[in-house]
């Protein structure tokens, strides 16, 4: 079943309207959609490999748009749009859960998994409305935003262009692998801060 969506998927990525898909995945995956965009990054650098350049620069562009739009919804509309996004993702509390950002002690571990969630196919959205929420410095996650998505993109189209044909039949028979490590770190990184928050509730005082 995982294989045939793998193919599917791969076919997806040779139609005529595979760039405008993946601008709009991406854009929408930086906002709420959660699903990671390397399922329609990957396939199009293997059927598209000598156009990775472009994919590489759609990828990039409206993964970082999407991403600056998460942050003005964390800044202007949280509890308009933000809190139901969080709350999609599984976080019941989203008030409580985000106050610990504003925890000096904690800026660090935030500015961490920032940056590792802009490099993996962690949910990188929460990470921007949080950052809009706490009224983190604005260039500095512009360029976060722009430097993790941006080299993220660029490895995998560049590497799935020049490799992805002899490495094509591993991605079929490890698919299923790659899928669960996808879903299994969504729910680690969201569980470990909600257990944080559990453990250490004095970081969460007003």
């Amino acid at each position: 079943m995982l294989k045939n969506i793998l193919n599917k998927l791969i076919k997806l990525a040779g139609h005529k309207f595979a760039k405008y898909i993946l601008a709009g995945w991406c854009f929408l995956e930086n906002i709420f959609f959660p699903f990671p965009s390397d399922a329609i990054v990957i396939p199009m650098s293997i059927s598209k490999p000598k156009k990775w350049l472009e994919t590489f620069f759609i990828a990039t562009f409206f993964a970082f748009l999407g991403a600056i739009v998460a942050y003005g919804i964390g800044s202007f509309m949280f509890y308009k749009v933000g809190v139901h996004i969080f709350e999609l993702s599984g976080v019941d509390d989203p008030q409580k859960f985000l106050s610990i950002f504003y925890k000096k002690s904690t800026m660090i571990a935030f500015i961490v998994i920032l940056f590792i969630s802009g490099f993996t196919p962690l949910p990188f959205n929460l990470l921007a409305i949080a950052s809009g929420f706490v009224h983190f410095n604005f260039i500095f996650f512009a360029f976060t935003a722009l430097f993790t998505r941006g080299t993220r993109y660029f490895l995998l189209t560049y590497l799935f262009s020049k490799y992805g044909p002899k490495i094509q039949k591993q991605i079929e028979t490890r698919f299923a692998n790659f899928m669960l490590w996808v879903v299994g770190s969504f729910i680690i990184v969201i569980s470990g801060m909600y257990l944080f928050y559990i453990k250490f509730p004095h970081y969460f005082a007003a």
